[in-house]
């Protein structure tokens, strides 16, 4: 145990916006990590690790999500916190805990235009979030906090034309690192290959000139989509470092989805145990936890996505989709049915509204 550094918990799948994209199939406040796995059998991790990651739904609205961060800030001054927030409700305690102990905060963006950010984030209130961005910029500044400000943004087919407009917003805005999400199906659906790789090649130059912008993933996107499309990516892959050993994620890390399962990573879908009906040094010690370690270490990642920048060994795409096909549907069924609709653009976790009369 000694060596679990990094704890990822999604607390929950409430959530007070509804993204076009969202992979989520419930947003029913029931829909939350049991609290005997945070509160009991998770109980001994927190004087090991050094970071804490929450993640919902949205972790401002969630209950059990504001009660874990009080506690954390009362009692475990060695935990460093990181989040993922759609950034509309970011103010009061999630400020200040962050501010004090927070390592990085995420505001998943989306978009930068006004018009396209009101069609993918339904209910989002962007100028709500932009203020919310600024002054937690400026208080960063004024109390010398080390806290991280990381924005995001799923690739999708309406938003390629803002990858280098998303970069140079970041920077302007005086955030850290940038973060371009990739979705299996959504991110490589633009057929026009040439415009995609012109907003690619932007993108890489808008970098360029912002240095002091962390951007994160562009490159496997790049890498991803000409996959995809059987075309060269616009900066071949050897240009940037790959890792060539086991990852270490495997052997310091612990996500625990709210159903309770726990994996080695959020990208990861093989299961290793579930902490709502064993305790961590159980789950940590597990026959499935040392087989996957086991095929880590032989450089097998056949239980992890392709795309991911940690991937020394990326199996077929094909492959990997089938293996998280199989365990989604072991695990969960119905759930892993409307997911999949819902990632093919079947489905949308948007509302449909009334229209109202005049």
């Amino acid at each position: 145990m000694e060596y679990l550094r990094h704890l990822h918990l999604e607390m929950g799948q409430q959530c007070n916006v509804r993204c076009s994209m969202c992979y989520q199939t419930d947003f029913a406040p029931s829909s939350r990590l049991a609290d005997v796995a945070w509160k009991e059998n998770l109980r001994s991790a927190y004087p090991l690790i050094d970071t804490l990651v929450l993640q919902g739904g949205e972790p401002t609205v969630l209950p059990n999500c504001r009660e874990l961060v009080e506690m954390v800030i009362r009692d475990y001054p060695n935990i460093h916190l990181e989040t993922v927030t759609n950034g509309v409700l970011w103010k009061g305690l999630w400020e200040e805990a962050f501010l004090a102990q927070g390592r990085v905060v995420n505001f998943s963006l989306n978009a930068i235009d006004p018009e396209l950010y009101s069609r993918v984030v339904q209910f989002g209130r962007q100028s709500e979030v932009i203020s919310n961005i600024d002054r937690i910029v400026r208080r960063r500044r004024e109390q010398n906090s080390k806290m991280v400000l990381r924005l995001s943004t799923v690739v999708l087919q309406e938003t390629i034309h803002e990858l280098p407009v998303f970069v140079q917003w970041a920077a302007d805005h005086g955030a850290d690192e940038v973060i371009f999400h990739i979705d299996p199906v959504l991110s490589a659906r633009h057929e026009d290959t040439k415009f995609v790789q012109n907003h690619i090649s932007a993108a890489y130059e808008t970098a360029e000139r912002n240095p002091q912008v962390k951007l994160y993933a562009l490159n496997e996107f790049d890498w991803y989509y000409a996959q995809k499309k059987n075309i060269a990516p616009v900066r071949e892959r050897s240009l940037f470092a790959r890792p060539s050993s086991p990852c270490s994620v495997a052997f310091d890390s612990l996500f625990v989805a709210y159903s309770g399962i726990a994996r080695v990573c959020c990208k990861s879908w093989y299961p290793l145990g579930n902490l709502c009906e064993q305790t961590v040094e159980e789950v940590w010690k597990s026959r499935q936890t040392v087989l996957f370690r086991q095929r880590m270490l032989e450089l097998d990642f056949r239980d992890c996505p392709v795309a991911c920048d940690l991937n020394a060994a990326p199996v077929d795409h094909r492959v990997a989709i089938a293996r998280k096909a199989y365990w989604s549907l072991r695990r969960e069924p119905r759930k892993a049915y409307r997911k999949a609709l819902r990632s093919l653009g079947l489905t949308t976790a948007q509302l449909d509204l009334p229209v109202q009369k005049s």
